[in-house]
């Protein structure tokens, strides 16, 4: 008796859990536009302005460019049909400029460069967060891209956590070895966006006040060279300073990793025992 009411209990539960599942893919694409929506400023400019603000100034153009990418990156992870994608990116990308935009140029052409950098940022987040939505190994990816590339001052090690422990949710004992490259690779991923993220804003450090004998090609001739010399002189040491300051937060990775491991064998666990009771029926 006590058997049976157990599988029963069981199966209602596995019924439970596959209307859940029904629903949660049925309303997860509008689940999924809202929070893009909701999360397109946070990710990329969250603390560094009022809400739905942009820093438009030419000497901002690195935070600009980095917010945009994250930005558009994020909403790119989370909604997966192309056309609202770049709504939502336009949409707010527009809104953002509406509320943010000066009045007049500081510098000559200085809205224009501005919008360049807007839309160029915006198209390169869209095609690094479009693998996102594949698979969680995709899902890992873009999560490492944005903690690396935001200027945003919400904590960066809490999606790179995230990110590092999701390989492990499709883990196997037979893939030990894969899954460990999957996270040395995350690791990789993140810090080389950091990198190029750290190298960018060095290098637009070096615009400085504008002169009127600056041509838009001696300026971006002389971010460039400030942009790779901090790329090619200090990736070491970057690389080490910044693994040195979220080693608190690989910890964390480490924690839901194990929980998420801990979960898949209690789930597969209950699931081997389901189809064993079943064949222990009389009758069967």
């Amino acid at each position: 008796m006590n058997t049976l009411r157990r599988e029963r209990s069981e199966a209602a539960a596995r019924t439970r859990g596959a209307d859940l599942r029904r629903v949660a893919r049925r309303f997860w694409p509008e689940t999924a536009l809202l929070l893009g929506v909701v999360l397109w400023w946070p990710a990329g400019f969250w603390g560094l302005g009022s809400w739905l603000r942009l820093p438009l100034r030419l000497l901002d153009g690195d935070v600009l460019v980095l917010g945009a990418a994250a930005a558009a990156a994020t909403v790119a992870l989370l909604v997966r049909a192309p056309w609202p994608r770049l709504g939502v990116v336009v949409a707010f990308s527009g809104l953002g400029w509406v509320l943010s935009a000066p009045s007049r140029d500081s510098v000559p052409g200085e809205r224009a460069d501005l919008a360049i950098l807007v839309a160029v940022a915006a198209l390169v987040g869209i095609a690094l967060g479009a693998r996102g939505p594949r698979s969680l190994l995709g899902t890992a990816g873009v999560l490492a891209i944005v903690a690396g590339l935001s200027p945003a001052t919400w904590p960066h090690g809490l999606p790179l956590a995230v990110a590092l422990a999701l390989p492990f949710a499709v883990a196997t004992w037979a893939r030990v070895a894969p899954t460990l490259l999957s996270v040395a690779r995350l690791l990789v991923t993140w810090l080389v966006f950091g990198l190029l993220a750290a190298s960018l804003r060095h290098g637009w450090a070096a615009l400085g006040p504008h002169r009127p004998s600056d041509s838009g090609r001696s300026q971006a001739g002389r971010v460039l060279q400030a942009f790779w010399h901090y790329l090619s002189t200090q990736w070491w040491a970057f690389s080490q300073s910044t693994l040195a300051q979220q080693v608190g937060w690989f910890w964390v990775a480490a924690v839901l990793a194990v929980l998420i491991v801990v979960a898949r064998v209690l789930t597969n666990g209950s699931r081997r025992r389901s189809p064993a009771g079943s064949s222990s029926r009389p009758g069967s």
